[in-house]
């Protein structure tokens, strides 16, 4: 039965095809029935989809709980999406906040870009549009892969970036591990302090930023670093062109670049090749 369906005032309903439901004032609760469904939604609390694909389109700015979405398009106004406990693997656009469940959830980001507060998120994936994620307050462990700006907040954040290889501004990041390809990362003007492994490229900005390469040994050309403290591996450092004021420890190898470098050892005392 296609069609639009209007909720009466706070219903808990399981509803058939429709292409169009319209909630009511009050907290609506809708479970979707048939296999599979395309259709637009405004002024709903609750979406429950099926085993089939759903494609569902926000019509109007929406504060939403959704469970078993495949397809999730925003609307034109702000759009507050919160997911079940269940996990889902889901597409998502024009969203401005999504909020992950108890459960594993795998979040795409559509090609039109995103600009979107995450949390409790395990995995998203950027499209060929700019994507510029923030990560809410209470901490995160996330794999992210072609993101152009990463922002953590005040909890300890996690990244690992994916496989592909990523160019990334990151900031206010407490751990980042690389992919398997080349990953480029460009740190955030603020200052960062930054344990690093398996990324070969690292610049650092304005700020005061330190960091510490974790135990397995790195290959890693770094500009504009403050700190620089190496592990129990074999650490390899290049430094960028234009020139370094560093403070190194526990760094095996250390080549300059074109510009002047000006590198202080730790008082500990340090076996270097230089």
């Amino acid at each position: 039965m296609a069609g639009t369906f209007n909720v009466t005032t706070g219903s808990t309903l399981s509803l058939g095809t429709y292409s169009t439901i319209i909630g009511s004032t009050g907290t609506d609760v809708i479970t979707l029935q048939t296999a599979g469904n395309t259709l637009s939604i405004s002024a709903l609390e609750t979406l429950i989809g099926t085993t089939g694909t759903e494609f569902i389109t926000l019509t109007s700015g929406s504060t939403l709980q959704v469970s078993l979405l495949e397809t999730l398009v925003g609307s034109t106004s702000t759009d507050v999406v919160s997911i079940g406990t269940s996990g889902s693997t889901m597409l998502v656009s024009l969203l401005e906040t999504i909020t992950g469940g108890a459960g594993t959830d795998v979040i795409s980001l559509g090609t039109a870009g995103s600009t979107m507060l995450v949390s409790l998120l395990e995995t998203v994936t950027g499209d060929v549009g700019t994507d510029v994620i923030t990560l809410g307050t209470a901490g995160n462990t996330i794999l992210v892969s072609a993101l152009e700006t990463l922002t953590g907040a005040a909890g300890t954040d996690i990244v690992t970036l994916g496989s592909g290889g990523n160019t990334l501004l990151a900031s206010a990041i407490e751990t980042l591990t690389g992919g398997n390809g080349t990953d480029v990362v460009t740190l955030g003007t603020t200052g960062n302090t930054l344990l690093v492994s398996a990324v070969e490229t690292i610049f650092g900005s304005t700020g005061t930023d330190v960091i510490t390469l974790v135990s397995g040994g790195s290959t890693i050309l770094v500009s504009a670093i403050e700190t620089l403290t190496g592990a129990a591996g074999t650490d390899v450092v290049t430094l960028g062109s234009a020139g370094n004021t560093l403070l190194v420890s526990l760094v095996e190898t250390l080549t300059g670049g074109n510009g002047t470098d000006v590198v202080t050892l730790v008082t500990t005392g340090n076996t270097i090749l230089v």
